[in-house]
């Protein structure tokens, strides 16, 4: 791998820290993100030559250690990253921390750098129900301490600490463990969860624990059938707001929670979703979940699995309106009479009464 070209003010014989990088930024990263840190201010003033695979070997980080921790100071600003066609690293600028901390008061997330909330296209598991608190999870020291030692989970621990930018408790450990030997999630799942968590903006182990239940539930086993279901998942709730003509919103916790109803409760495939939603907006001209829900509750009642049932039974109300409403026949128009018209009407020949009238002009004049 290639040297990471390093740019930044230098102070020859010194590695000065910026008081704001203290004042900051320190108490958010953790102990990894801030070695990384100082080492590049160190080299940056010794031009001394670093690439990732260096840096992994003198922290004894794993290289992907080293990843997470300088794309945590690109994302809260303090540096700048190159990337070459292969998306590694091949340059680094070390930025000016008042610069980094007035771009985050500017944005109001000044010492926080909290991740933004997600598009409507994510997924959402606000719907899944409390599952065992912190509390009734327990594990001994000592099953911790072992669980803790394996090296695969020792990178866990590093990229879960690296995405919540906090140093983990011993019930965070005790939640992943319980991940890990009550769910059966292998160490690479686990992590995926976590990623595709921070993504959806949601960072605290509370809402890990929901979504590993929800994965559970749905009874995902490894890493490749997480991601197929996340993928799938994400789809589906995007065409869903697609039907509904939403784009410049977020979706509510209510309107989540009538899709996992429509989904998991009913079993309905996304074509029978996506149809209720149609015939929502062409009724009501607007978004309504609770309009949309009430079509597809109708449907679950009759038994509806395919878009060609609801076309059966499109056909059958159709048929039994023409039965309760057979089509009116007009009753033969019976002539109004008034004190105008109250005679009876005759036919006349108007040829013939106009030969009449003109032979007896005619007659008439020959006598005079």
């Amino acid at each position: 791998m290639d040297s990471i070209r390093l740019r930044g003010d230098r102070y020859g014989g010194n590695t000065i820290i910026s008081n704001c990088f203290i004042d900051n930024f320190l108490a958010d990263a953790n102990e990894a993100q801030i070695k990384i840190y100082l080492y590049l201010t160190r080299c940056i003033g010794s031009d001394t030559p670093v690439d990732v695979s260096s840096l992994a070997d003198r922290f004894n980080y794993t290289e992907k250690d080293v990843v997470r921790a300088l794309s945590y100071w690109a994302k809260v600003g303090i540096v700048t990253l190159d990337l070459n066609s292969n998306r590694e690293i091949n340059g680094i600028t070390l930025n000016d921390p008042l610069d980094a901390a007035a771009n985050a008061e500017l944005s109001n997330d000044f010492g926080k750098f909290e991740t933004v909330y997600p598009a409507p296209s994510s997924t959402d598991y606000t719907y899944v129900k409390e599952k065992p608190a912190h509390r009734q999870i327990h594990y001994s020291p000592t099953k911790i301490d072992a669980f803790g030692r394996q090296p695969e989970v020792k990178e866990l621990i590093f990229a879960v600490e690296t995405y919540t930018r906090r140093t983990l408790s011993r019930k965070d450990v005790e939640s992943l463990l319980f991940m890990y030997d009550e769910l059966k999630f292998p160490v690479n799942m686990i992590e995926f969860l976590v990623e595709h968590c921070i993504e959806s903006g949601a960072s605290d182990m509370s809402y890990f624990l929901k979504v590993a239940f929800a994965w559970n539930d749905n009874g995902l086993k490894s890493l490749e059938e997480a991601k197929e279901y996340v993928r799938l998942h994400n789809s589906n709730v995007y065409a869903i707001i697609k039907e509904f003509g939403i784009t410049d919103r977020s979706l509510t916790r209510v309107e989540t929670d009538y899709m996992e109803k429509w989904s998991r409760q009913y079993g309905f495939d996304i074509e029978l979703i996506k149809e209720a939603a149609a015939r929502t907006i062409k009724r009501l001209s607007k978004p309504s979940f609770t309009y949309a829900d009430s079509i597809l509750s109708a449907w679950y009642k009759e038994g509806v699995k395919s878009l060609s049932d609801i076309a059966l039974l499109d056909k059958q109300h159709m048929e039994s309106t023409k039965a309760a409403y057979p089509a009116y026949k007009s009753a033969p128009q019976k002539v109004q009479t008034n004190r105008f018209k109250n005679f009876s009407e005759r036919d006349y020949d108007m040829d013939a009464l106009e030969r009449e009238l003109t032979t007896k002009s005619m007659a008439k004049a020959g006598k005079l």
